[in-house]
């Protein structure tokens, strides 16, 4: 029962960042979305869970209070690509072991915060 919990609010983590941060891109800029929120598990950098990751202070669009209301349909379409994507695991990782992005509005230098880009999908740059 445990394991469904924390699916459940896994998914619906994962689901709010992406749908808060790239919901009109493209489904490979959602992908690497996913994966960023993937590999910051991983790392421990962030927390030990998807929503520790998400909800970390200034880190993902979720927190932000401006939003729109959400599109219902357009949410649950990201969280069945989530599920598809970490549970069935339907898509390939693009963004191999990036930790970070933005998209193309930002202006950078070089780098972003340090680390060098690894790849652009679309408007977002990975790092």
């Amino acid at each position: 029962m445990d394991y469904i919990h924390n699916l459940e609010q896994d998914l619906n983590c994962y689901s709010s960042a992406v749908y808060h941060e790239v919901n009109t891109r493209t489904l490979e800029e959602k992908l690497g979305v996913i994966n960023v929120i993937r590999n910051r598990v991983k790392s421990g950098k962030w927390g030990r869970t998807v929503c520790d990751v998400v909800y970390s202070h200034k880190q993902f669009a979720v927190l932000d209070e401006r939003h729109e209301p959400v599109n219902e349909k357009a949410y649950l379409k990201i969280k069945l690509l989530v599920l598809d994507t970490v549970v069935f695991k339907k898509y390939p990782n693009p963004v191999a072991d990036s930790l970070y992005f933005h998209d193309d509005s930002i202006k950078e230098k070089n780098s972003w915060f340090g680390h060098n880009k690894k790849i652009k999908i679309g408007r977002m740059n990975f790092y």
